[in-house]
């Protein structure tokens, strides 16, 4: 079942919220999907820079890219460019008053987001089924999938519903280490693990994938399952996972400083960090 959003906002804010509090995911109709595809028109430009071929496509990408160590190099590329523009901002932004429903007027947003560029039959390119809070994440956090091409559904993402909900011990794990990715390599800063824990098979044959088109998102709690083995289809799938979380909310306290940074405040938060600081600034009395 895929929830989009029509005309009518309020009832369709109380599918979304009934969708997700039941599945722990959804899709979303992004109200204001120009910057998504302004972000398209750029990495597609740029991406033709950087190879000196303007007959690339972002979905025919794979039969220009076949070396598996130009690609992680373009990604790489990219993915700076993807930073320095700030297009994760400017994305989640042209949303805010939607993720405000959800998460309130104090939002933070993930500083350095992935770009994602999943070729067909690479399965070096996916990493897997997972939770993110296998790796120390939080359920307060979402990660927000903004695909950049139409995803069908033999090259998407897919869910596992429900799942957002369990406990840790419903997913059997085997924790292995990858000799191709060091920690703080290229590839490690892309989104691949470095140790990745593998969730026994017999826990996701009820995997659902979850089919995107340009504008669209698919928003998932960091405790659902997801991911994905291999594009089987014939388009590479480019996207960008960005995560988003209430500012006040409880988070890995191993996190960077500046693993996130401000996206909203609303006024009593802006009030009392003006407060705060003010403490610090006035000198004490004797």
């Amino acid at each position: 079942m895929v929830i989009k959003q029509t005309d009518s906002q309020f009832k369709t804010l109380d599918q979304l919220k009934r969708h997700f509090y039941e599945k722990g995911w959804m899709v979303v109709k992004l109200p204001d999907p120009k910057p998504i595809y302004a972000a398209r028109t750029a990495l597609l430009t740029e991406l033709r820079g950087l190879t000196g071929n303007n007959n690339i496509t972002l979905e025919q990408y794979h039969q220009f890219i076949e070396d598996d160590s130009i690609h992680t190099d373009l990604q790489f590329q990219l993915t700076q460019f993807f930073w320095n523009n700030q297009w994760a901002t400017k994305i989640i932004g042209a949303q805010l008053n939607f993720f405000k429903l959800f998460l309130g007027e104090d939002i933070n947003i993930q500083s350095k987001p992935h770009l994602r560029i999943t070729r067909p039959r690479k399965l070096k390119d996916n990493i897997g089924y997972h939770r993110d809070t296998f790796y120390s994440c939080s359920p307060f956090e979402l990660s927000v999938l903004v695909p950049y091409v139409d995803v069908p559904a033999e090259s998407t993402l897919s869910v596992l519903s429900g799942s957002h909900i369990r406990p840790e011990s419903d997913f059997p794990l085997t924790q292995i280490e990858n000799p191709e990715i060091i920690k703080g390599s290229v590839k490690h800063q892309l989104g691949f693990p470095y140790a990745p824990k593998m969730i026994d098979p017999s826990r996701t044959v009820n995997m659902q994938p979850v089919p995107l088109v340009l504008g669209e998102a698919l928003i998932f709690s960091l405790a659902t399952v997801h991911g994905s083995v291999e594009n089987r289809g014939e388009v590479s799938r480019w996207s960008s996972d960005i995560r988003v979380v209430n500012a006040l909310a409880p988070l890995n306290p191993s996190l960077k400083p500046d693993y996130y940074e401000t996206l909203s405040r609303s006024v009593v938060t802006e009030l009392a960090n003006i407060y705060h600081k003010a403490q610090l600034t006035t000198p004490v009395s004797v």
